[in-house]
């Protein structure tokens, strides 16, 4: 067509595994909103990182997400000179087929390995009887452990190189609450990859050396958020930050904050990024909401440490501060995802509970809750084979955040942390409810501390935490009435009592949304759980088919025959 090689980016083939009962590539109802049954949320992410590539590349590209594999074997009759698969750890055996069936039908294609499970391969675990690992080193022409756009411009002699990497066309995920059969549909930026923070046993950091290499700095970022609003044609939309910590940087959040308040038609944006403790402490609450901060990620992980674990002061007064930092972003409106490690060496039977609890006290709008997991390539596992504590039946299919016996833990039994990981989930479930009431919680405070401020921005902000809490007041009648538990039950009736207060009646299309959701939800507590699948549709998104900066094309689910130009929708969406 224009001369340029022909790419093909993929990551494995489906259907995927289930993670103890859950689809674990659906982020909510399997780790960030686990465990409330018919109350429960749903979202729907992509392999951002393939369709980011595409993007910035001037030759013919197809993104190919979910095939199965014949699928994914009759793409490849199309002639594509480089295949890049996104290799997940969990798929290894999956992408040493996909290499070698590549090596068998397409002999002159170049084939490319990216994704965070390129690092573990190169320590391969104790289970790939296979050697699976080692055939994708020896058989992948190339292996990427860096940023991926620049990797693939230089490998195809794409110039220039260090263009600007664009985020126009990403594909935007979505989160629903099933009950309402609606959901809402984010966008997502990446700011940078890489922690300088270096946990042991975190495969990210590890990934990239502990260093922080930044793709887009705030005028782009302000620049993409404009294009997503353009996109969903509102003003008003939640946009997802990746960036492993990005309030280590304070002249960075503030700029962004600064370019968002500079214009009414973005006061409404807000953004949903990582954090940590010590760098969320160099600001306060309300500075971080006028910066447009609606969500954080904060790695609690444990209120203990190691080597502090006798000194009682010091535990207390960690654990004041962590509270600390959460209501004052509470206080001020910004919703919390939280995560927890479970079997640090430094956990017994006896503290374990106490260090759930201590964060189920958080309240949390969403919640990580996982089994301390030794991954290859990073520090930990590598100190865990010194110890001779990983186990030989420690295969990649483990390679899920639902898994507990990889490895021998200090003071817990094989399969023993799972009762742990059930009683945080069942303490969540029956002493916070579901995350609508802690988002519907965090509205009403800052509708309440702004609604009468005489800042134009200000005012902005509680008018539109109004209209959002009226949302939510539909869920408010099924958690009264069909919620198992009293303290939930009564949680609900006290912000239905705070919401009159504060606002006043529901208007009447809330009033009537709480009935039908009340009845949909008594229904579904009266019909048997439905079976767990993880098979998403597949999707074909065509780059630069007639030529680079030509339109984008899709073609979805198996049942279409025919790519269609990608069309924008607007930012609310029904569900089945």
């Amino acid at each position: 067509m224009n001369g340029k090689p022909r790419v093909l980016l993929t990551a494995s083939y489906g259907p995927n595994t289930i993670g103890w009962g859950e689809d674990m590539y659906d982020l909510l109802k399997s780790r960030l909103a686990r465990g409330h049954g018919p109350f429960s949320m749903s979202s729907h992410m992509h392999y951002f990182a393939l369709y980011l590539i595409a993007e910035n590349l001037s030759c013919p590209t197809t993104v190919l997400e979910n095939p199965h594999w014949d699928e994914f074997d009759l793409e490849l009759d199309e002639g594509y000179d480089y295949v890049g698969i996104q290799l997940k750890s969990l798929h290894t055996a999956k992408v040493a087929r996909m290499v070698k069936r590549i090596r068998e039908k397409c002999p002159d294609t170049k084939i490319v390995i990216g994704g965070y499970g390129v690092m573990p391969i190169y320590h391969p675990v104790p289970g790939d009887v296979n050697g699976d690992a080692d055939y994708i080193r020896e058989n992948a022409h190339y292996l990427c452990r860096e940023e991926g756009v620049q990797f693939m411009r230089r490998l195809l002699d794409d110039t220039p190189i260090d263009r600007e990497i664009t985020q126009y066309h990403l594909p935007m995920c979505s989160m629903s609450i099933n009950a309402l059969n609606a959901g809402v549909r984010n966008g997502i930026i990446l700011v940078s990859l890489g922690c300088p923070n270096a946990c042991d046993f975190c495969t990210t950091s590890a990934f990239f050396y502990h260093k922080k290499f930044y793709v887009a700095e705030p005028e782009q970022v302000y620049r993409f958020i404009k294009n997503y609003q353009k996109r969903v044609k509102a003003n008003d939309i939640v946009v997802v930050l990746f960036d492993e910590d990005i309030f280590l940087n304070a002249d960075y959040v503030r700029e962004l904050g600064r370019l968002l308040r500079s214009d009414k038609s973005t006061w409404g944006v807000q953004w949903f990024s990582f954090g940590s403790i010590r760098s969320l402490s160099q600001f306060t609450g309300e500075e971080l909401r006028d910066c447009g901060v609606g969500s954080v990620w904060i790695g609690v992980e444990s209120f203990m440490t190691g080597d502090k674990l006798c000194d009682d002061c010091y535990e207390k007064r960690r654990g004041l501060e962590v509270k600390k930092v959460f209501e004052d972003l509470h206080r001020n409106g910004i919703n919390t995802t939280a995560s927890l490690v479970l079997g640090f060496d430094f956990h017994t039977p006896e503290n374990l509970k106490e260090d759930i609890d201590q964060f189920v006290a958080l309240k949390p709008l969403f919640y990580q809750i996982a089994p301390l997991t030794p991954c290859p390539g990073t520090a930990f596992y590598e100190r865990m084979l010194e110890e001779n504590r990983i186990l030989d039946t420690f295969s990649w299919e483990d390679g899920i955040i639902c898994k507990d016996d990889l490895f021998k833990l200090k003071n817990f039994k094989l399969g023993e942390i799972k009762e742990y990981f059930d009683y945080a989930h069942d303490q969540i479930r029956d002493n916070l409810g579901p995350p609508t009431l802690q988002l519907l919680e965090n509205m009403l405070n800052v509708y309440s501390s702004l609604k009468d401020s005489s800042n134009e921005m200000h005012a902005y902000k509680a008018n539109r935490t109004k209209f959002g809490a009226s949302g939510l007041y539909a869920v408010l009648r099924s958690i009264k009435q069909h919620h198992h538990s009293p303290k939930v039950r009564e949680r609900a009736l006290t912000l239905e009592r705070r919401y009159r207060e504060e606002i006043g009646n529901p208007p009447l299309p809330a009033s009537v949304a709480s009935y039908y959701v009340s009845n949909k939800i008594r229904k579904k507590t009266r019909q048997a759980p439905e079976e767990v699948v993880s098979d998403p549709p597949p999707r074909w998104t065509y780059y630069n088919t007639n030529g680079p900066g030509d339109r984008v094309y899709v073609r979805k689910g198996r049942k279409a025959k025919k790519a269609k130009p990608y069309k924008n929708r607007r930012i609310f969406t029904l569900i089945n």
